[in-house]
């Protein structure tokens, strides 16, 4: 039988000027590889993998071979690295390095077409494989509203102004359709409660439209109607929001009547009739950190076969809470009972469970090893690949920014997303000179200032959170040089 070849329909290709971006397709979802990877191709071998769809492979490689005028065998010794590779793959040229993701190609016996790509998309003269801010933006999220059904106490979002969409319908209809233009990966929308948005299902219709398949995430019961509505749209996943199923806790933590509990267990049971995949988030406070609340949803959801995967999480400090993180964050010594009891179930369950670690205390960081951990850190999305979109137009770098005039970017009521992008502050914020930064912070004066800040930037919550919204410019609070 013929052996078929197709490119990972888990990966996305993106073209981005001088070279092709490999990431994740979906973010959010359970992937054989973290959402958050991405990797840097030849503009060619972009156009190679654009012919790997499903056909046969003699037929694929004999059509790359005549469309780039070249010896079958070159190609087929390209693509022979990559079918069912177990690992990332470097492939070396002058121009640079190509890093292809485990199994960037995959062999198959049925055929199973895949058209999503056209060689013509990935052509470019220029070749420039070093790691930079994409030249247009990869991730989108729009934020509908800041509204929402419960009240948690832990809650991490700006709510101190109460404010719904102002961005008509038919303004979203056009940034999609030029997201789209724009090669964008994904287009995310959230709240608030994104069920409280009165046209959440146009919206949704017209992103499933141009492929674009939000993860979307609720604390709100759901009817049946709405669920036959995500049913009807293709929805294929769903998360909800659930930090125990101990009826006076979970009134106290959310804020909500006695009557939620029960409708939000009705969702469940739905979503498992309608055979809508679910993934359970649990944020860990004081008020739900024992084994007890734990208990109270593992006995509840053992009984689907819709659960994908239950994250549990710390609740985080934030910029906006209303009493004092001491207040809410959950004890390390309950963190390690319930990581420890969620481990007992692993041969009971069906799905996997993400339990968040204990933070030790008291860890002795060595300076220098600390140093080159902390250059290695992971990339920050705002204003390198993404951003975020308010619910009245602003845009700003970073969800947890939402309305700090230094990190608003631009304005998507008056200018389109390229303008966004390419604005004068996204660049000036992305690209910021040593001389930007005033004599009290240590990066004025730091060696390692371009090897640090060129790329990866530094979280620019968190360091406000430690220092203050005048002290943006501070170091990042995990830098090592902090210690000395």
């Amino acid at each position: 039988m013929a052996k078929s070849i197709i490119f990972n329909p888990n990966y996305f290709m993106k073209p981005d000027i001088g070279r092709t971006l490999i990431m994740a397709k979906y973010l959010g979802r359970q992937l054989p590889i973290s959402d958050g990877f991405e990797t840097f191709i030849h503009p060619i071998h972009a156009v190679i993998l654009s012919f790997m769809n499903g056909e046969d492979m003699d037929l694929s490689v004999e059509k790359v071979s005549k469309y780039l005028n070249v010896d079958n065998k070159i190609v087929f010794n390209f693509i022979d690295k990559i079918i069912d590779n177990d690992s990332f793959i470097a492939v070396h040229s002058k121009q640079g390095i190509s890093t292809f993701p485990p199994n960037t190609l995959i062999s198959t016996v049925n055929n199973c077409p895949n058209g999503n790509y056209i060689p013509e998309m990935f052509i470019d003269k220029n070749v420039d494989l070093r790691s930079k801010r994409h030249a247009t933006p990869t991730s989108i999220v729009l934020m509908v509203n800041n509204r929402c059904l419960t009240d948690c106490f832990y809650c991490y979002a700006d709510r101190r102004k109460k404010i719904d969409c102002q961005i008509p319908l038919s303004r979203i209809k056009e940034l999609i359709r030029e997201a789209k233009d724009l090669n964008v990966r994904s287009f995310d929308v959230i709240g608030g409660e994104f069920f409280l948005y009165k046209e959440w299902r146009e919206l949704l219709k017209e992103l499933h439209e141009y492929e674009y398949y939000p993860y979307l995430s609720t604390k709100m019961p759901l009817s049946e109607n709405d669920i036959k509505s995500l049913v009807d749209m293709g929805i294929m996943d769903l998360q909800i929001s659930l930090d125990t199923l101990i009826d006076d806790n979970l009134i106290k933590i959310i804020n909500v009547k006695p009557t939620y509990i029960g409708k939000m267990k009705n969702t469940l049971a739905l979503l498992n009739k309608y055979k809508v995949k679910v993934f359970i988030h649990t944020v860990l406070t004081q008020l739900n950190d024992s084994i007890e609340d734990m208990i109270s949803i593992a006995d509840y959801i053992m009984r689907f076969d819709n659960i994908i995967e239950w994250k549990i999480d710390r609740a985080g400090s934030s910029l906006y809470l209303t009493q004092g993180y001491a207040e809410i964050k959950p004890r390390e010594e309950n963190i390690e009972k319930i990581k420890l009891y969620t481990s007992t179930l692993a041969e009971k369950v069906k799905f996997p469970i993400r339990c968040t670690r204990p933070i030790i205390n008291n860890e002795i960081i060595d300076r220098n090893t600390g140093l080159s951990d902390f250059f290695n850190r992971g990339l920050c999305s705002g204003n390198y690949s993404g951003f975020f979109i308010l619910p009245d137009g602003k845009v700003t770098l970073c969800e947890e920014l939402y309305w700090m005039p230094k990190f608003i970017l631009g304005d998507v009521l008056n200018d389109s997303l390229l303008d966004v992008w390419n604005s004068k502050n996204a660049i000036k914020m992305f690209y910021l000179s040593q001389d930007d930064f005033p004599k009290d912070s240590l990066c004025s004066s730091c060696e390692e200032f371009i090897g640090c800040r060129s790329v990866r930037q530094i979280c620019w919550k968190e360091t406000i959170k430690q220092f203050g919204k005048d002290k943006w410019y501070y170091p990042d609070v995990n830098c090592p040089k902090l210690l000395d």
